[in-house]
């Protein structure tokens, strides 16, 4: 069984940037061979355990009960020699070609980190309904054919632009990063998207559209890559007098006149979007 969206397409980057402009999402069918998806499946789990220079992070998973993840350099000086087949994936050239049109003219670090996740049956959803803090271009494969009963990727087409306006808004106002309320009110969520994929089917979106994990149910199972695409810009933590530190200051004016900025909303109808570190995304 195949899976189709009207954002699924064949291997080409002039037809990726306008289905990214449009959609915030891509799908690229059959992007790995069998062989290659057998070998990135020993070396996933390789590089959950055990001390690897170019793994900087290993740990239980957040949210789902025996769950677990882990964070890859395909750039460290080791990677290539430990993990050679996930090392020469996050290095594609034609990742890099979208990356460049994606991007173009500004300057980025190209599939900087690859998350490696292992999700099992488990009652709590992995994420809920967010968009990211940081921004992303992220490029993800599912190492196994991955259905809704298995926790399937949500993502809902179009919002990407709604997530640019809010980051930039929320920044203006001197949010920070790590404080971005961006664990969106589940009210305001329209027309989502089940990604149904086949193992190494490969998924280009920009993480600024509303997207969450779902429940892996009995008998499911998620194993995730995810490389992240940075643009230089802000990050976790600004540095003293950069200007996001400014921003966050009372010489920042748009603090002071932030009802100049903003639509006068009731609280009946008021956004109830929140930042997940004040909130149990566990309930």
């Amino acid at each position: 069984m195949s899976f189709k969206y009207p954002f699924s397409i064949k291997k080409s980057v002039n037809t990726v940037i306008p289905l990214l402009k449009k959609y915030g999402i891509v799908h690229i069918p059959n992007y790995l061979t069998k062989k290659n998806i057998k070998i990135l499946n020993v070396e996933f789990e390789k590089s959950l355990d055990g001390n690897w220079k170019s793994v900087y992070a290993q740990s239980a998973h957040p949210t789902n009960t025996n769950g677990r993840a882990a964070r890859f350099n395909p750039w460290q000086k080791n990677a290539k020699d430990e993990f050679p087949k996930m090392t020469s994936v996050y290095q594609d050239p034609f990742m890099k070609e979208v990356a460049d049109a994606y991007y173009s003219p500004y300057k980025y670090s190209f599939n900087e980190a690859v998350f490696i996740t292992h999700e099992l049956p488990c009652d709590i959803p992995i994420l809920p309904w967010h968009y990211d803090r940081v921004q992303a271009l992220k490029f993800w494969f599912n190492l196994s054919d991955t259905t809704k009963k298995d926790g399937a990727f949500e993502y809902c087409p179009g919002t990407h632009w709604e997530g640019h306006f809010r980051a930039g808004y929320y920044l203006s106002q001197g949010v920070s990063i790590e404080e971005l309320p961006n664990d969106i009110d589940p009210d305001l969520i329209l027309n989502p998207v089940t990604i149904e994929l086949k193992a190494g089917d490969l998924l280009i979106f920009d993480p600024d559209g509303f997207h969450r994990g779902g429940i892996v149910e009995k008998g499911g199972e998620r194993r995730v890559l995810r490389g992240h695409t940075y643009p230089q810009g802000r990050r976790y933590g600004d540095k003293l007098f950069s200007p996001g530190w400014w921003l966050k200051t009372p010489l920042n004016m748009n603090r002071i006149v932030k009802n100049a900025t903003s639509r006068v909303i009731g609280e009946n109808i008021s956004d109830k979007s929140v930042n997940r570190y004040h909130h149990d995304i566990s309930k």
